[in-house]
């Protein structure tokens, strides 16, 4: 389940106390390849969450707050689409795990060879995230618009999810706005989106929640031709 080779290896933290349950997954992540962190119980993890991005994190369902913290992360920003991987007894219900927003669920006694499994099976959904989030410092002119102004930015980089511009006037987070990408040699790319942060300096961040078709056929593209230096 390697991640591909021009990426760094898989990042994961371990929310656990108990040390066989955290012995058996750090074996698992590091022959992924991977990269593990350990955090004994929910504070700490949310803590932890807050402050890095990563591809996936294992929960012992035992650790007090377990199903609350899987609330909080498919709640925040960054890791709301991250991998969650639950360590449950044969007994727990796996649907009500999966409802709480789990993606995959591996019992315990912690057998490796079905970790080794699910790791493989999880690589294309932490993938996609991976090129979801990664941010290509990329500036090319973007129309900016609200209902009551108009205004012309750059970007200083782009990802699958959204964009940072530099503008001559910031909106408020939260702000509902539409823009329009225009790219050279390539039609415009329209689309909708929220002001997800701003800084007083002019930079604002955009998350991307509606898209038009072109974006597949014209923007992704472009943008990798452009981040490898081919166009």
């Amino acid at each position: 389940m390697s991640a591909p080779e021009s990426q760094p290896p898989w990042e994961f933290l371990i929310v656990c106390g108990i040390a066989s349950v955290h012995k058996t997954l750090t074996t698992a992540i590091h022959s992924a390849p991977g990269e593990s962190h350990y955090t004994p119980d929910t504070t700490t993890a949310m803590a932890f969450i807050a402050r890095h991005k990563l591809d996936g994190i294992f929960i012992d369902t035992k650790v007090d707050g377990a199903l609350n913290l899987v609330g909080t992360i498919r709640r925040g920003n960054s890791n709301r689409f991250a991998a969650v991987f639950a360590c449950a007894s044969e007994e727990q219900d796996v649907s009500r795990l999966l409802n709480a927003g789990v993606n995959f669920v591996v019992h315990k006694p912690l057998d490796p060879h079905e970790l080794a499994t699910v790791l493989k099976n999880a690589v294309p959904m932490m993938l996609l995230e991976r090129q979801r989030y990664h941010r290509h410092k990329l500036a090319f002119p973007v129309i900016v618009k609200t209902r009551d102004s108009e205004q012309r930015a750059v970007t200083a980089n782009i990802s699958r999810g959204g964009m940072a511009i530099r503008g001559s006037e910031t909106l408020d987070p939260g702000s509902a706005i539409q823009f329009v990408l225009e790219l050279p040699r390539t039609g415009p790319v329209r689309g909708r989106g929220e002001v997800a942060w701003a800084t007083p300096e002019g930079l604002m961040g955009i998350r991307f929640y509606l898209m038009g078709e072109e974006v597949k056929t014209t923007l992704w593209p472009w943008i990798e031709q452009r981040a490898q230096g081919t166009s």
